[in-house]
């Protein structure tokens, strides 16, 4: 009797060590420790790399993974328990909706910014263009009937059902006149060596100027005004993206599907919160928030 009853002793301070151990990154997580899986479409990993990178030097305890993935392999990536968060330019459909409703969750939503598709051409291209020729060269191959190459960067890209929702209602024709290339950067290639060509990309991707990579897309290609018909052709900036003038606009949507508040939580509310939202106006995408500035009036 005395054997088992200090067995069974020894077996409860052996439990009691292994409770009162380290927390796990990954289980034990809080809004601001921990680790986490997020993920995010390819078009906005200049936007969540600064979110990210500004994070983690806040919460040196926290760890943020992010997975890119163009729009459609991110949909189905979401359907998944290890991901807490997802950053993309679209809401759940059916499959993600009665996903959720398995396993009783109602994920959060919010849209945190405005993007933009952003039309590329070659120096000696278009200045401007309508709805109406996009709809004629991707429905058909052609632009005032020359045939033009119309480029998007990957297979699945959300830029391209960005389009098929903005210039046919959310109805595709039966084939998309385009090809997807390998990347942002081989479309513009494509656009610097083909006058023919016209590039479609994510306005994220080129708004940031101080940004090189941003620079160097840019380099040798011309961004192309757009109208909606009889309205005047503009750019996307900061600016038309907030009035909604410029008509190829989409939002930047965060879902957050973690069942507790956790690091997925906690950086979500980081993105959407005061300085989430002034690293997303200062790399010239339109935050959903807009942050007060606070000037100080010195008189003599």
């Amino acid at each position: 009797m005395v054997r088992w009853i200090t067995l069974a002793a020894m077996c409860l301070v052996a439990l009691a060590a292994c409770s009162g151990g380290a927390p796990d990154p990954r289980s034990d997580d809080s809004p601001t420790f921990g680790s986490v899986l997020v993920l995010a479409d390819q078009d906005l990993r200049p936007m969540i790399e600064d979110q990210r990178r500004m994070f983690e030097a806040t919460y040196e305890k926290a760890q943020v993974e992010v997975r890119y993935l163009p729009e459609a392999e991110l949909t189905r990536a979401m359907l998944n328990d290890s991901v807490r968060a997802v950053f993309g330019t679209f809401r759940p459909g059916g499959e993600q909706e009665a996903y959720f409703r398995t396993r009783n969750m109602t994920p959060f939503t919010e849209v945190v910014a405005t993007d933009a598709i952003a039309v590329l051409v070659h120096p000696a291209g278009p200045d401007s263009l309508t709805l109406e020729a996009l709809r004629e060269l991707l429905s058909q191959g052609t632009l005032d009937g020359k045939s033009r190459p119309a480029l998007f960067d990957a297979t699945g890209s959300g830029v391209a059902r960005g389009l098929v929702d903005s210039l046919f209602g959310g109805l595709a024709p039966s084939a998309l006149r385009a090809a997807a290339l390998d990347g942002p950067d081989a479309v513009v290639a494509r656009v610097r060596d083909d006058s023919a060509a016209i590039g479609f990309l994510g306005f994220g991707l080129l708004s940031d100027l101080d940004d090189p990579a941003c620079r160097a897309l840019l380099a040798g290609v011309k961004v192309c005004r757009i109208s909606s018909g009889a309205g005047t052709a503009l750019l996307p900036t900061q600016g038309t993206l907030k009035d909604t003038r410029y008509p190829l606009r989409r939002p930047v949507i965060m879902l957050v599907t973690e069942g507790k508040s956790g690091l997925g939580t906690g950086f979500a509310s980081f993105v959407a919160g005061h300085k989430g939202q002034r690293i997303i106006l200062k790399q010239g995408l339109a935050p959903a928030h807009t942050p007060a500035r606070e000037v100080m009036i010195v008189t003599p």
